[in-house]
């Protein structure tokens, strides 16, 4: 199995030539994380140090090269908690990218050493500690407004082609399109979209939402290709 390569994804978000591409996928349905991950039940989620253990284990098996954790939810005593979590338990060599909420939180995550990169809800706005991934709003405010990365829901060759210049496109294959697609169509628009930026130059492989659970093979035929490229 790949060792994780927090740089590999860096250097994906910054736009800058790499040889293999890298995932984003931050929103895997609890029902088939806890099926990718072989283990089931309410502890794996209900405090911030097993929530982080979980999403440790969950990079590990989709070979991503970071570890995603949301803390939008989180208070400000639970949100120390959670990068505290992070801190002891995310292995270097990979990272992670922590979602927030307020400017307060992303102020924290750039006082980290395991943080990576910051994806932004909100009133949130990028600093130049970080990489900022604009996760809500529309791709040209997020152009504008100085973040390198910007969550798309779907639309991903469009939005590539128009702003992949500029800004790098994560996700955007569409959650109920990659629900409704059978196997080989999937692997057929991935690999168009890692020729297209150069095998993932500027593009983060991913759905843009959350794949619904009964839809678990459609994010294994995702997850797939994305492997045999990484």
């Amino acid at each position: 199995m790949p060792a994780p390569q927090k740089e590999r994804f860096i250097a994906a978000l910054l736009r800058t030539p790499h040889a293999q591409p890298t995932l984003f996928e931050p929103f895997i349905h609890p029902a088939i994380a806890e099926q990718l991950i072989w283990r089931r039940g309410p502890q794996l989620w209900d405090t911030p140090e097993h929530y982080v253990d979980t999403m440790v284990s969950l990079r590990e098996r989709t070979q991503a090269d970071i570890v995603v954790l949301d803390a939008r939810t989180y208070c400000p005593r639970t949100f120390n908690l959670l990068l505290a979590a992070a801190e002891a338990r995310v292995p270097a060599a990979s990272g992670c990218v922590i979602l927030c909420q307020s400017q307060t939180q992303i102020t924290a995550c750039a006082q980290s050493p395991i943080v990576c990169a910051v994806g932004g809800y909100g009133d949130t706005h990028p600093t130049h500690h970080l990489p900022f991934i604009r996760m809500d709003g529309d791709i040209r405010g997020a152009i504008a407004e100085g973040a390198v990365g910007w969550f798309a829901s779907d639309g991903a060759e469009t939005y590539f082609s128009e702003h992949g210049s500029r800004i790098t496109v994560c996700g955007g294959l569409g959650a109920q399109t990659l629900a409704a697609a059978e196997p080989l169509a999937i692997h057929r628009r991935v690999e168009a979209l890692l020729s297209a930026s150069a095998n993932g130059c500027g593009y983060l492989i991913g759905s843009g939402g959350t794949v619904d659970a009964s839809a678990y093979l459609s994010l294994i035929s995702m997850l797939g290709i994305y492997i045999r490229h990484h």
